[in-house]
């Protein structure tokens, strides 16, 4: 039986528990029984609580790959267009400095060294971006780690919620 399954089992079982408790002490007027029926339920609640806030933070997670992936393939077509731009430009370069070579020396020379300003400023604009990317993937990341830990508190919260349930239940 997978985990959620069985933690949704579990809570079934806990309502199921916690009703028939808390109706027997209120009819017997046992308060012992009544409020064990009460840590039954809250237990229940708890336990839903925590098995909803993994699931978001399995969901988050998988969006935070997703977007992460997404990132890196929009960051890889970024550089390569940039490198294929860059190719591009060396090759009118040294077609016009062919064309006439010593007329136009100076002006493949200065043609060139535009191009490695636009290639460098190419870069490092994909250098920014891809570092953009990093950081929105690590605050992804983050944020899923931490509805992670949130789902784990609210797992020993409901644990903690019956002491008396033997140690297999908890």
């Amino acid at each position: 039986m997978s985990t959620a399954n069985s933690g949704f089992a579990s809570g079934l079982a806990d309502r199921v528990k916690g009703a028939a408790k808390h109706v027997a002490g209120s009819l017997l007027g046992d308060e012992d029984l009544k409020r064990e029926g009460e840590l039954h339920l809250d237990k229940a609640e708890a336990s839903a609580e925590a098995r909803k806030l993994e699931v978001a933070a399995e969901q988050e997670q998988a969006k935070a790959e997703v977007e992460g992936r997404r990132q890196e393939v929009t960051t890889e077509r970024q550089r390569l267009a940039a490198e294929t731009a860059a190719d591009a430009q060396e090759q009118r370069i040294e077609r016009d400095r062919l064309a006439a070579e010593q007329a136009a020396e100076q002006e493949a020379a200065s043609r060139r060294a535009a191009a490695e300003r636009q290639a460098a400023a190419q870069q490092e604009a994909l250098h920014r971006r891809e570092q953009q990317a990093a950081a929105e993937r690590a605050t992804a990341e983050r944020d899923a780690a931490q509805l992670a830990a949130r789902a784990k508190d609210a797992e020993r919260t409901a644990e903690n919620l019956d002491p008396d349930a033997p140690e297999g239940d908890r």
